[in-house]
């Protein structure tokens, strides 16, 4: 599954429900639903890694999908509801564009994407993203990361470490 749709799922869900949702938000609800589906389920609930930015996890397609909004909210009337994938040839060739619609009825394990939303709703974007600087697997990057080195993904495994010994940070857990 593509992180535009699981991303597009939150948006909806967050509308529907009246919770305000930016991109600063929804770049961490993603990765605490993600993180969530890991420790839960053994695998990841989007294709897409996460990289660790100055303000947390993002996904990057996702971001900078939405980055136009800036501080504001998201609404469902501006999402993006394709998805585009193509690649280039090393000799410049284009491959065929391969278009997917998004789909709500298609998302994986919807209520689990819920019941984080509802758990994490009530926290702020900075709250979310002092929550994730103090998670081992973004700290011991931090230096590297404010220094401006890009492209640092997490890794499952870190994930499945940091979570197993420190289960206070399931904030999802109520």
């Amino acid at each position: 599954m593509h992180a535009l749709f699981v991303a597009n799922y939150i948006i909806e869900y967050s509308n529907k429900k009246g919770y305000k949702i930016n991109n600063l938000k929804l770049q961490k609800l993603l990765y605490f639903v993600n993180v969530r589906n890991i420790l839960e389920n053994g695998t990841p609930l989007f294709e897409e890694s996460m990289e660790k930015w100055k303000y947390g996890p993002v996904v990057p397609d996702v971001y900078h999908e939405y980055k136009r909004f800036g501080a504001f909210s998201i609404s469902t009337d501006e999402m993006i509801m394709e998805y585009v994938e193509f690649s280039v040839s090393p000799f410049g060739e284009l491959s065929d564009l391969e278009i997917t619609e998004y789909d709500s009825q298609k998302v994986e394990n919807t209520q689990l994407i819920e019941n984080t939303v509802d758990a994490l709703h009530g926290f702020g974007p900075f709250e979310l993203v002092d929550i994730t600087h103090d998670h081992t697997p973004w700290k011991k990057y931090e230096d590297r990361i404010m220094d401006g080195v890009q492209g640092i993904k997490y890794t499952i495994e870190e994930i499945k470490d940091f979570f197993g010994h420190n289960p206070g940070a399931k904030i999802w857990v109520q």
